[in-house]
């Protein structure tokens, strides 16, 4: 084939790898296959001398990679690009480079944040795959040696949350960056450089802080995630622009001391911003799809800080209200968002408390209806648990405030019989963090069962099916990360609360001590939960061990007499 033909070829690779990711609204929902394939080649070249082209070829799309920025590899999508970059020589390289960089699809594409976290992530991953095979050879060889092999959880949280890719963002290799990386390894942000390597404008500080410490730390999902979808609506969103560089302002500043006081500052500004921005956006009813998102990002934000703050987190719902029902996409990622904060919460509010409180319009609507079956049990990647759940939990309190519903008590039945037999499911390959996100997804639905034979039949923690499904929720949050790169934003807040308030106190001191480095970490919502039950421990503490069965308990037990805390006007976050 004579060199036109193979740069056309090139080309032609090169478009319908375009067109590929241009029908794609979510770069997680991507085949990464041949992707991966790539840049494990990328980073790991090959050193045989038989290979000394291989080699060659692999600099040339490492060193586009860091020109043109990561997204470039994402052309690899369809498997058809390297090979035939490998055809050409450098001057058709060049012309090729040159030809992309005329097509507004390319430029879109290398612009893409979106694009560029997929890639750092890919790149964790094949580190963390390349680990496990280390340590699992290792554990072969001590079997044959009889050494021990010390568990390699430290270092490879390091080694996840502090990518030496030279095209990452900033790097960390100053000499002051050891607090931050320490920090990394146990908490909600992956990735946090040091202060004496951060340089440029502040909306570029915090949109990279945004998609190398934020996202990777929302889910452990790895085809899915929301917040990093998020990117792209604020690229068309003013307001969600400001809520995302707001929200990364806000956990920033815990993580450089010597610069809160600006870092607050920006949070205020921008936070600031993007309400303005949102208000002017729904009296000029534009970008519905964004308003949603800008008001996931404030909700999100007002939960972290709702000890500093006098507004609680529920008042940005009230974005269903004020946008048309029709404009809303009631099955998208922040809808999904905070409509899970609101049925959480509710949980934890008396049916007193319920029956007085406004009841926003969303919670009211049969949201689910329509939903394919399956896709309504796939494990959201963002929340930890599927849809279908998130119905049934809405349903029980619905019944738990509405005492004289005719057929209550067939209702409770055919939901419980619904939730025993309910199967999750995900499509997350198979490997650890499937593995995680199934057992937060089995939590919840466990916790959804003690919280409908709790709260509708009135069985108390002392009644034996309440102590076994309480024993196998506990064991559940045993097993799940607190910490490392496995631990994420998916952390089961809700069982945790659940099983707290079922269990006796011994097992109740086990969790509490079980988390103590979520409680210790970064920004969460886990915290306030658990002063909140430490409210009601003397409450606990008094119930009659003989009494397996009264009605209203769980009433009794979230009303203020009960807490020795003053309890607030705003709701308690379980999400």
């Amino acid at each position: 084939m004579d060199a036109d033909k193979r740069f056309a070829k090139a080309l032609e690779a090169a478009k319908d790898a375009l067109q590929h990711l241009s029908m794609s609204l979510d770069f997680g929902c991507l085949d990464c296959t041949h992707i991966d394939r790539l840049l494990g080649r990328v980073v790991d070249l090959p050193t045989e001398g038989n290979q000394r082209n291989s080699r060659r070829n692999l600099l040339v799309i490492r060193q586009w990679m860091i020109t043109e920025g990561p997204g470039v590899v994402l052309l690899e999508v369809l498997g058809q690009l390297y090979w035939r970059l490998g055809e050409l020589n450098s001057k058709q390289f060049e012309k090729f480079k040159t030809t992309l960089q005329q097509q507004q699809p390319y430029l879109s594409l290398i612009q893409d944040a979106g694009a560029v976290a997929l890639v750092i992530q890919r790149i964790r991953n094949i580190q963390r795959s390349k680990a496990d095979a280390c340590q699992d050879f290792l554990c072969e060889l001590s079997d044959l040696s009889g050494m021990s092999v010390d568990s390699p959880m430290t270092e490879m949280d390091v080694l996840i949350t502090n990518p030496s890719s030279p095209f990452t963002p900033q790097s960390t290799h100053s000499q002051d960056s050891n607090s931050s990386q320490e920090s990394e390894s146990t908490s909600l942000i992956k990735y946090v450089p040091s202060s004496t390597t951060w340089g440029g404008d502040m909306e570029q500080i915090l949109t990279d802080f945004y998609i190398n410490g934020i996202c990777p730390g929302r889910t452990v999902a790895r085809q899915s995630n929301t917040y990093i979808s998020l990117l792209r609506t604020a690229k068309t969103c003013l307001s969600t622009r400001y809520a995302l560089l707001s929200l990364a302002a806000s956990y920033i500043s815990e993580h450089l001391p010597g610069q809160k006081e600006t870092y607050n500052q920006a949070e205020l500004y921008y936070s600031t911003q993007a309400l303005k921005a949102l208000a002017a956006q729904i009296n000029n009813k534009e970008n519905p799809d964004g308003a949603l998102a800008t008001s996931m990002l404030l909700m999100h934000h007002g939960a972290i800080n709702q000890e500093y703050s006098s507004i609680c987190w529920s008042c940005h719902a009230n974005i269903f209200d004020a946008i048309p029902s029709e404009f809303i996409d009631q099955h998208s990622g922040p809808a999904l968002f905070i409509r899970t904060q609101f049925v959480l919460a509710r949980t934890a509010q008396s049916s007193h408390k319920l029956q007085s409180a406004q009841i926003r319009s969303f919670e009211t609507k049969n949201w689910l209806e329509g939903v394919p079956t399956t896709e309504a049990l796939q494990v959201c990647g963002t929340l930890g648990f599927a849809p279908q759940l998130l119905f049934f939990i809405s349903s029980i309190t619905s019944l738990a405030m509405n005492p004289n519903t005719p057929s209550k008590a067939v209702y409770a039945q055919l939901q419980e019989t619904q939730l025993q037999n309910l199967k999750q499911w995900t499509a997350e390959l198979q490997g650890p963090e499937q593995d995680v996100l199934l057992a937060t997804a089995e939590s919840f639905r466990l916790a959804a069962l003690i919280y409908l034979r709790c709260r509708l039949y009135g069985l108390t923690r002392f009644h034996p099916s309440v102590i076994e499904l309480s024993d196998a929720l506990h064991a559940v949050l045993h097993s799940l990360p607190v910490k490392g790169a496995l631990y994420t934003a998916t952390y089961p807040v809700w069982p945790v609360f659940i099983a707290a308030v079922t269990a006796n106190s011994d097992k109740r001191d086990c969790l509490y001590q079980r988390v103590v480095p979520i409680r210790e970490g970064d920004k969460n919502t886990l915290s306030a939960v658990l002063k909140r039950v430490s409210g009601i421990r003397t409450w606990l503490a008094n119930q009659d061990a003989s009494c397996q069965r009264r009605h209203g308990w769980w009433d009794e037990m979230l009303s203020p007499s009960s807490s020795t805390m003053a309890l607030g006007v705003n709701m308690l976050c379980l999400g």
